[in-house]
């Protein structure tokens, strides 16, 4: 057999070949290719489940017995629903914090599973619960400082650039108006703003105010000569090439203000959230990603627990892979004629518009970045699967885990997920914190 002459090295070397896969499977998820074509996640998860399923195979190449067994159908049952939330959460919430989030969940689940359920052999119940808790510790400071610092809004920073735009661009206001001699000695020694000495504008001296308690001075109306102006091509100006009032300008300003507010952008902004129960419930996208994170952790990360029944049967290891990948692949056909079942409802019942609202697989463009991700975490997962039957399912599986080391070095230095220098030096201080706890599990697991 193929690993007949493996120990507990194998285990760990498995284990740490697995989190660097697992670490990298999301880097083509997250490519420029993807972004732009907008690729649905259930997409994205075939190509994975055809790259497990084609590259199976090879452990028959190996020496290994062809065989199947229901247990397969089983894991793929909890992997394939998982992994398209997981892609879910890489695509809203960011590589570093979606796998941070998974995998935090995943040691907890594995953890209980192995030693509490399965009952598997530790040094100390009591010191494995500490340094899995300690790995814990590291994830969630891991997944805290991979989330961007929250930002104003973006109504207040145009208020405020408004704000900030009429003290640059309005004359200074004379607030003492009976005075009509100091008025006007404060304005000669006040400045005008650059714009409106560039007009070349000139404000008309208000009328004297009566300072006696009878009527009022009846206001005579004066004719303003506009003095012609000429623009650069020789051709006369138009009255909105004039100067401007204070008035208008101010009105210009709150009106430019409005069309910012009513930008694509600033529309998508605002819009990016998903309701659910009829409005009852909204979130923002990227907090849908992280309980899709939190899913795929809780859910996904139960797939190798159908490997502890298999291996009653016999099948124990890279035997084990071709039942994995052939139940990936028959739950993967199974949600994608659910999807189609319910586009067929939505649209009436129209076979042929059912089948065209399908999302693309864009093979010409995603051949490579599906291929790329697909290869890595097949290769992932078959060594999580050698990790798991040398070191079982709390300690090897939850090895596994420091996948979220690779995925946040990539978040950090590929797609700059984590920005600030004290922010990185908090995140490495965490992912410390994690290798401690994970070495701390190992030295818990007895021989």
């Amino acid at each position: 057999m193929l690993l007949d002459k493996c120990n507990e090295a194998c285990g760990y070397a498995a284990a740490v070949t697995a989190a660097v896969c697992l670490g990298s499977f999301g880097v083509p998820v997250k490519s420029e290719v993807v972004a732009r074509l907008d690729v649905d996640p259930l997409v994205m998860q075939t190509y994975k489940t055809c790259m497990c399923f084609l590259t199976c195979w090879l452990v028959v190449l190996m020496g290994e017995p062809l065989r199947f067994t229901r247990w397969g159908i089983v894991s793929g049952f909890f992997w394939v629903p998982g992994g398209w939330a997981g892609i879910y959460g890489i695509r809203t919430a960011g590589l570093a914090v979606a796998v941070g989030t998974w995998s935090a969940m995943i040691v907890l689940t594995s953890f209980m599973w192995g030693i509490f359920v399965f009952e598997e052999n530790v040094k100390s119940k009591l010191g494995a619960c500490c340094a899995c808790g300690t790995l814990i510790l590291g994830l969630i400071g891991m997944s805290i400082y991979s989330t961007p610092p929250a930002k104003k809004g973006l109504k207040k920073e145009i208020e405020g650039g408004m704000r900030r735009k009429k003290r640059q661009s309005l004359p200074t206001l004379v607030e003492d108006e009976e005075d009509n001699e100091g008025m006007r000695r404060r304005k000669e020694k006040t400045t005008p703003s650059q714009d409106v000495q560039q007009a070349g504008e000139k404000f008309p001296p208000k009328e004297p105010i009566s300072k006696r308690g009878g009527a009022k001075k009846p206001q005579i109306e004066k004719k303003v000569k506009v003095e012609a102006k000429t623009t650069p091509s020789g051709k006369a100006a138009t009255p909105a090439s004039l100067p401007l009032t204070s008035l208008e300008l101010e009105s210009l300003l709150d009106r430019d203000a409005m069309q910012q507010l009513t930008t694509p952008d600033a529309k998508q902004r605002r819009v990016s959230r998903i309701s659910f129960f009829e409005s009852q419930l909204s979130l923002t996208k990227r907090q849908c990603g992280i309980l899709a994170s939190l899913f795929n952790g809780l859910w996904g990360g139960t797939n190798m627990i159908p490997l502890h029944f298999a291996a009653h049967d016999g099948y124990g290891g890279p035997s084990y892979v071709i039942s994995f990948a052939c139940g990936a692949t028959l739950v993967t056909l199974g949600l994608w004629m659910l999807r189609f079942l319910y586009e067929l409802y939505r649209l009436d019942g129209a076979v042929s518009k059912a089948y065209h609202a399908l999302p693309s697989f864009y093979l010409r463009q995603m051949w490579l970045q599906g291929a790329m991700s697909g290869i890595l975490y097949s290769a992932g997962n078959f060594m999580c699967i050698i990790s798991v039957i040398f070191l079982g399912q709390g300690v090897g599986y939850s090895f596994t885990q420091a996948s979220m080391l690779i995925s946040g070095l990539w978040g950090i230095f590929r797609f700059h997920e984590i920005e600030g220098r004290e922010r990185i030096l908090k995140w490495l201080s965490s992912a410390s914190i994690s290798v401690m706890g994970i070495l701390w599990l190992s030295y818990e697991h007895a021989s």
